[in-house]
């Protein structure tokens, strides 16, 4: 090849890339579907710092989150989880459908700093998916439901079981980072928060930052609490520990930079639909 043909080749590699950086739109066919689809594969830009400006403007911005936690043959599972954290493959498969053909884009968490922040536009209709506790199944299931439709998620880690079976590996939590995806942490052993000492809380919230920073070689500023428990010290040990934003399991659809580390999210249980994941969202 000579290098006219490759410095041609690479601005219709860029060109297709930048197509697929827009809003969301309808059911996304042809090629600007297949562009936004490899966006999302394509590795992530070089890691840039965040920090919260020393005189933030009050801010609030809605944006719908979407808690899931397994997505999984419930009658196959090695270890049992509550019925209700596990949505079964297909469904959770026709549910990223519908949001897709709804129109809805998801964000990252940057966009959602940016926008609580700096005040930067956000797609029409913005939406986070998020997904808790690190089980195998975010790549096995939940990776390639989200390569289909050029979706992003949000992926919290419980860093002390990257070596148990049925949960992601150092290798994994770096596969899904290079697929675009946020990585969190969502502690090192899953405890109840406000129950700690100060030692073991600092261990469980700072710990699990420590051991991302480490897979993935930057800090990690998302944060989400195990049962959704936590109380002022806790808040505290999370803001110490770097984290910019952390996910609650209280129910809302609104961040603000007044409670950037109390955001409200949508839980989906096993009983959700397709058509009923779409209400909680209009809702």
């Amino acid at each position: 090849m000579t290098a006219r043909a490759a410095r041609a080749g690479a601005a219709i590699a860029a060109a297709l890339i930048a197509g697929g950086c827009g809003g969301g739109g309808g059911a996304g066919t042809g090629a600007a579907h297949h562009a936004q689809a490899a966006h999302a594969r394509a590795p992530l830009r070089a890691f840039k710092p965040l920090s919260v400006p020393a005189r933030p403007v009050s801010r609030t911005v809605r944006v719908p989150i979407l808690t899931y936690h397994r997505v999984h043959v419930y009658a196959t599972e090695l270890t049992k989880s509550q019925p209700d954290l596990t949505v079964e493959p297909a469904v959770f498969r026709a549910e990223m459908a519908a949001i897709h053909a709804a129109g809805y884009t998801t964000i990252t968490q940057r966009q959602l700093f940016d926008a609580l922040y700096h005040g930067a536009a956000l797609p029409r209709k913005p939406v986070i998916v998020s997904v808790d506790d690190g089980y195998v199944d975010d790549v096995t299931q939940v990776l390639p439901a989200l390569r289909r439709y050029g979706m992003r998620a949000t992926f919290y880690v419980i860093t002390g079981r990257v070596h148990e079976p049925g949960f992601l590996s150092t290798r994994q939590i770096r596969e899904l980072e290079a697929a675009g995806m946020d990585i969190g942490a969502h502690t090192r052993t899953h405890p109840n928060l406000p129950a700690l000492a100060a030692a073991a809380l600092r261990s469980e919230v700072g710990g699990s930052a420590a051991d991302l920073r480490a897979i993935l070689g930057h800090p990690v500023y998302w944060f989400a609490y195990p049962y959704g428990a936590f109380d002022a010290r806790v808040v505290t040990a999370v803001r110490r520990a770097g984290f910019l934003f952390a996910v609650t399991t209280r129910g809302g659809t609104t961040a603000s930079t007044a409670a950037p580390l109390e955001i409200p999210r949508i839980h989906v249980g096993r009983s959700a639909t397709a058509q009923s994941v779409l209400a909680l969202l209009g809702g």
